[in-house]
């Protein structure tokens, strides 16, 4: 017989048993009678001693080490091919590695830690960037020991910070994951594509294994002494991702659509302590009008990081420097949480300013800009040669636009931001018109962090207990951020990837 389940009555259900929790009642327990209640006769049965679930960076770190330590692996995958998330990563962190060590590079773990502390405002266990720092080097000799291809560039990925990053030979599907799974399946460990882990099978309220649904529909149900989860964050769910504080109505999502959270709901149903509302994300404005092909188009990806263009919200006003992305792009974002509506107005002297710092010619700039405002897609981009014409684009208060952008042009000639101290180098007047104003939307790549978890990557209950044999890695995992996704510190989330994925299955291995 084939059992199936709506997503959303799950994450009902789930969220019911949250809110026993506040309530008073156990989470573990409530949530682990959630996780029982799911049942079926799978269409086939596995065993193994370590089922890991989901074969991007992460994951195959755990797969390999989980082999190498001589555990009988099984690893799921819900697409059809191995990769996930880690098809599109261009390096790894590490410390002390061999390249670096070839090339003269060193940095000290204070240079790291002061600021990753200060840029969470200490809400980071400092212990994990410790744990990272220090292993990472042996782990990057590790990768290529068992075959992984870097490029032996090792720099400071353009952040003007610590030269950590090591660029894997092509992006990672290449240089990472192809030679990652060969070293496994010499290892002897089985993959199963095309099934992916939805529920966790429980056994005398402890996790025993995952129910991995098939695309054909059908269940499969495979029993493990450790599940490890890999799956790749929930960026695919709009509706989770809003809880970070998007509007789920205007999300271009361009990662993998299997990442939607189906790590989160196996630990949500084990009683883990919920980690989503403080993830970090992967993800800039983006203006639907102009070419997106992909995620990094040019200059529209650039303008949502330019300080350059004015910013305002549904009252016409100014709500944060507009400069705040140039340093990481990844800080943009949550000051336009706090707002209704927002957007950009800018004038053409403004958009020829910032086309070049993105590698596009001025004049090419004003051909893409004059085709876009022709085809104008999603209907969001306009441009006049007054103010209040462009104020009526989108029924805004024109008086108050006239206004704003008068004060801002006075900060402007005087030389100092008195609302939000921008740069005065990115102060340009709104004076040559042209005028434009665009209705910025979100492009999405993935989340990073959902459940709470220790040293080990074992996930957290509600009272940071480890829940014995249950374990997320990856971004199913990752805890080095608060919010925002730090990028001073080059390739940290794939550092921190392998890293735990390694951490996950020695210490799974260990307690077989």
């Amino acid at each position: 017989m084939e059992t199936t389940i709506d997503r959303r009555d799950l994450l009902k259900g789930a969220a019911a048993t949250m809110g026993a929790a506040a309530m008073g009642i156990g989470a573990a327990s409530a949530l682990a009678e959630e996780a029982e209640a799911f049942s079926c006769e799978p269409a086939e049965v596995m065993d193994c001693d370590i089922v890991v679930c989901g074969t991007g960076i992460a994951g195959m770190a755990a797969i390999v080490q989980a082999a190498q330590n001589g555990a009988n692996v099984i690893a799921l995958e819900a697409a059809s091919a191995p990769g996930g998330n880690g098809a599109l990563i261009g390096g790894c962190f590490a410390h002390d590695s061999s390249l670096q060590r070839e090339q003269g590079i060193d940095f000290d773990f204070p240079s790291i830690i002061e600021n990753e502390m200060k840029a969470t405002a200490y809400r980071v266990d400092g212990r994990l960037w410790k744990n990272l720092y220090d292993n990472s080097g042996a782990n990057l000799d590790w990768l290529i020991e068992n075959g992984v291809k870097f490029s032996g560039q090792v720099d400071d990925y353009g952040t003007g910070g610590i030269k950590s990053m090591h660029y894997f030979e092509g992006r990672g599907g290449g240089g990472y994951i192809t030679p990652m799974v060969a070293k496994a399946e010499e290892l002897g460990v089985s993959f199963v594509y095309e099934a992916k882990a939805e529920h966790p099978v429980v056994k005398d309220g402890k996790i025993a294994g995952v129910y991995a649904q098939r695309a054909d529909g059908s269940w499969l149900q495979v029993n493990a002494k450790a599940v490890i989860l890999a799956t790749g964050g929930y960026g695919a769910d709009t509706k989770m991702v809003a809880r970070i504080g998007y509007n789920p109505d205007n999300l271009w999502y361009f990662g993998v659509p299997t990442n939607d959270g189906g790590g989160w709901r196996i630990a949500m149903e084990m009683g883990a302590k919920d980690f989503s509302y403080h993830s970090a994300d992967n993800a800039h404005a983006y203006i639907r009008a102009m070419p997106h092909e992909r995620p990094d188009q040019m200059p529209n990806c650039g303008l949502s990081m330019c300080g350059y263009l004015v910013w305002i919200n549904q009252d016409c006003k100014r709500f944060v420097r507009e400069d705040c992305g140039m340093s990481n792009f990844c800080q943009q974002n949550p000051p336009r949480w706090n707002q209704k509506e927002w957007y950009f107005i800018f004038d053409t002297e403004q958009y020829k300013a910032a086309c070049p710092m993105y590698g596009v010619d001025p004049e090419e700039g004003m051909q893409i800009m004059k085709e876009s405002l022709e085809t104008n897609e999603g209907d969001c981009l306009y441009s006049a040669d007054t103010i209040e014409e462009l104020a009526a684009f989108f029924g805004l208060d024109a008086e108050a636009l006239v206004a704003e952008v008068e004060k801002y042009n006075k900060y402007c000639e005087q030389g100092f931001d008195e609302d939000w101290c921008k740069d005065p180098m990115f102060m340009m007047p709104i004076a040559n018109p042209p005028y434009y104003i665009t209705k910025p939307e979100t492009l999405f790549l993935m989340t990073i962090g959902a459940v709470f978890t220790d040293i080990n990557g074992q996930a957290l209950d509600e009272n940071n207990d480890p829940i014995p044999g249950l374990y997320a890695i990856g971004v199913d995992g990752c805890m080095l951020y608060r919010n925002v996704y730090t990028i001073d510190v080059p390739a940290s989330c794939c550092g921190n990837s392998v890293n735990m994925g390694r951490n996950s299955a020695n210490h799974a291995c260990a307690n077989l």
